[in-house]
């Protein structure tokens, strides 16, 4: 087929270096468009004013006059003022850039310029010119018809005004087409237009349904004053469904009364009579829409009120193409096409945006995570370029897993990746976000029967008020990065803010934590659980306490919140139950007992809701061969009580291990008697808040009493915490209570020190019998030759 080469769109080249234009010319002419050339800006005013090219392509570094000014030039030249400008250039400054469409420039190419882009972009902004023409043709055509129609209907001054408003109605919507609004807002002030022609005598309520993408179905995009009735069962429709379908088919309009038997809309969900007509709204390939709209039953359509709709409907088609041509190349301009993520460009949007927030929204935060996979350029060269590309595809849907609404994911090209938390609650957040980041990245990648293990680094930013620029965002993050990839790899860093300083802190203080049992910085303290009744030890509960190198001893109030919010308290729970069956084994052994004595371990809130608990300590107890009747695990009685139903399975599972249960903190919950008595319980440790001055009577005094006596109706045994004073323990020997422990008897204490623990002196001693107040523990092995079971256990184990 032989092309009109005269017909072909024409292309004014501008470059001041002869070989960058017959690059550019060559390319251009492959694809059978027509090109001139010229070296310089002034050249490029003559030819452009003699020529009139459909597109000019304008270097901006050029001598005398550069590409701003020639571009200005243009702009002011009536002749030249639509001409499209797309600038060509290896500055590729953001603010070069900016500047480029400040002078009117409609697009920027950076060299070297790919020529499928540059094609691509050269089309598009012919496409968009030659719509534009066609619009302006369109919108003359019509004002010459309106003239003409006026000109012959002078008399008639009714039919002039219907004409007028048929011009002004089509030029709004003309209008309308160029605000910057979504499809769908811009569709409703179109309807609500189309509904104020007053000639039409149309009723105030109609609406326009959009084709969906895969042109199977219609949607309803815009409505007003719809009955409710119609919005649930009419929001979409298929083409022969109803009037609409069967004007979708005709490709024309069709009016149908509210009464016709035929393609009715769903019977009586519009009250009133009327005429119900279908407009269909088509480009030259298919209807990519379709309008109904409502008039007077009575009420017939005149030709030219067809001719009207039908321009409406021509009007409205170029304007949902024109849209959604806008919409492709603002999702090009701010997406990574290899991903479909948003790109450099939308997080700097997203940035600015934020930072309005910053400065307009009270104790605001937001935060960006910057993340880069490790040695990607490794990959890429050894394994190929397109196992590179899976591979950014498989890290960018790990990325992705999990995130919340307020956790948007961006490719920044390459390996680069980005997270920005919105609408930040707590500092720490978005340093856990990056460590489960980069846990996720690390994890191996099957791809094309390769194993990839990768790793990545992060950079992480929170904002203050201090930020201004988008780019300052940026930059502190990426300094963050390198940070990260300077110290090794495979971490994250913070930027150095004193407003991060606490967050920083709380994640130091987590890494540490993590690492901690790996070092072997955890240690049990042991304290006596003391029978009131005999002055004996009758077991002990153990006490995680952590020896930071750095720091010292932490105190528990400080780490195990954050092992509990973090998870690591299970690997860390794991390991007191193990530790502390080891040591009361080892501590039988020294002492010569026959039998452990018994232990006391903590189980928490996420210890407790594990699946497999029971297997956990099976296996613990079947490892470290520790008798389970000394064993007792104590769980609050808040944490039981958050699923009571469950809390009693997994008790009675546990029960059958052989094991003793305690239910701690006793009182401070809301457990029921129901509940108590099918719990499987054996003891009750009454909250150390009851016991402080319960020797001074009131309501400490009573509720400790009742839950006493509660114990003793249920056959269960007591524990009093806390105990401090002389007062407190009369008060509780008074009530018959079985057991405490506290201060006033011994503090938690290491396992060497409890072999030195006077369990029978120091109790002696403190009601007023003589002898050493940290007295040697007689030696059992010779002095009684008792059992361990009598000596350590059995006031716990007397009653199960």
């Amino acid at each position: 087929m032989q092309v009109d080469k005269a017909a072909a769109p024409l292309i004014l080249v501008v470059d001041d270096e002869s070989v960058n234009r017959l690059i550019l010319e060559s390319n251009l002419k492959k694809h059978e468009l027509r090109t001139i050339s010229a070296s310089s800006g002034q050249e490029c005013l003559e030819l452009a004013q003699r020529e009139k090219p459909d597109l000019i392509l304008l270097d901006i570094i050029m001598p005398e006059m550069d590409g701003f000014e020639t571009c200005q030039a243009l702009k002011n030249k009536e002749e030249s003022r639509n001409i499209p400008v797309i600038f060509l250039s290896a500055l590729t400054d953001s603010e070069i850039k900016t500047k480029g469409f400040e002078a009117g420039g409609v697009d920027y190419v950076s060299k070297p310029f790919d020529a499928r882009e540059l094609l691509a972009r050269v089309h598009t902004h012919l496409t968009l010119r030659n719509q534009e023409k066609q619009l302006r043709l369109y919108s003359e055509n019509l004002e010459d018809m309106v003239n003409e129609r006026t000109n012959k209907l002078k008399l008639a001054e009714q039919e002039l005004q219907r004409n007028y408003d048929m011009q002004t109605a089509l030029n709004q919507l003309l209008q309308l087409s160029l605000q910057e609004l979504p499809l769908e807002n811009l569709l409703q002030q179109c309807l609500e237009s189309i509904l104020g022609t007053s000639w039409l005598a149309l009723q105030n309520r109609g609406c326009i349904f959009l084709q969906e993408e895969d042109g199977t179905r219609y949607r309803m995009a815009a409505q007003i004053n719809l009955p409710q009735a119609v919005l649930d069962r009419f929001s979409s429709f298929t083409p022969g469904e109803y009037a609409c379908g069967k004007a979708i088919e005709e490709q024309e309009i069709i009016v149908v009364p509210d009464d016709a038997p035929a393609h009715k809309v769903p019977p009586n969900l519009i009250p009133d009579p009327h005429s119900h007509i279908c407009v269909p709204i088509r480009s030259k390939d298919a209807t990519v829409a379709l309008m109904n709209l409502y008039t007077d039953k009575d009420r017939s359509l005149s030709q030219q009120d067809l001719i009207f709709m039908r321009a409406v409907g021509r009007t409205l088609a170029q304007v949902i193409l024109y849209k959604w041509t806008e919409q492709r190349m603002f999702h090009h301009v701010y997406h990574e096409p290899l991903t479909n993520l948003p790109n450099r460009t939308a997080l700097l949007d997203r940035l600015s945006k934020e930072i309005q927030k910053l400065r307009s929204v009270p104790d605001y935060k937001f935060s960006l995570i910057l993340a880069n996979l490790d040695r990607f350029n490794r990959y890429n060269e050894s394994l190929g370029y397109d196992l590179g590309d899976k591979l950014i595809l498989s890290s960018a849907q790990r990325m992705l897993v999990g995130r919340k609404a307020e956790e948007e994911v961006l490719h920044l090209g390459g390996d680069g990746f980005a997270v920005l938390m919105k609408d930040l609650g707590e500092p720490v957040a978005p340093l856990f976000l990056a460590e489960n980041i980069l846990d996720a990245l690390k994890q191996p990648h099957k791809l094309d029967g390769h194993e990839i293990q990768t790793s990545a680094s992060a950079g992480v930013v929170i904002s203050n008020t201090g930020y201004e620029r988008a780019e300052d965002v940026l930059r502190d993050a990426d300094i963050a990065l390198h940070q990260a990839k300077h110290k090794g790899r495979g971490r994250f860093e913070v930027f150095n803010c004193l407003m991060h300083q606490k967050a920083r802190q709380t994640m130091q203080m987590f890494m540490d934590l993590r690492l901690a049992l790996q070092r072997n910085e955890f240690v049990l303290f042991y304290q006596p659980i003391i029978c009131l009744a005999s002055g004996r030890a009758a077991g002990v509960e153990a006490l995680i306490r952590w020896f930071h190198p750095a720091q010292g001893m932490v105190s528990p109030g400080e780490f195990i919140p954050l092992a509990e919010e973090t998870g690591l308290i299970l690997p860390i729970g794991r390991w007191v139950l193990e530790r502390a069956c080891l040591d009361m084994l080892r501590f039988a052994e020294d002492m010569g007992f026959s039998e452990p004595m018994m232990v006391s371990v903590n189980l928490s809130a996420k210890q407790f809701a594990q699946a497999d608990l029971y297997e956990q300590v099976e296996a613990i107890i079947e490892c470290t061969g520790f008798p389970p009747q000394c064993l007792k695990l104590e769980i609050t009685e808040s944490v039981i009580m958050e699923n009571a139903e469950a809390a009693v399975r997994i008790l009675d599972r546990l029960k059958k291990l052989g094991i003793k249960i305690s239910i701690d903190d006793f009182g401070t919950g809301y457990s029921s008697l129901s509940y108590l008595n099918r719990f499987s319980a054996d003891i009750l440790k009454i909250d150390r808040s009851f016991v402080s001055r319960m020797h001074l009577g009131g309501e400490n005094l009573e509720i400790v009493r009742t839950i006493v006596t509660l114990a003793q109706a249920m056959k269960m045994l007591v524990i009093a915490e806390g105990v401090e004073t002389k007062e407190e323990l009369e008060a509780l020997t008074a009530l018959k209570c079985e057991y405490a422990q506290g201060f006033y008897f011994a503090k938690p204490m290491p396992l060497d020190q409890l072999q030195g623990f006077n369990m029978f002196g120091e109790m002696e001693e403190r009601r007023g019998l003589s002898g050493d107040r940290r007295g040697r523990l007689p030696d059992r092995r010779k002095s009684n030759g008792r059992r361990s079971s009598d000596y350590c256990t059995e006031d716990l184990r007397s009653e199960t």
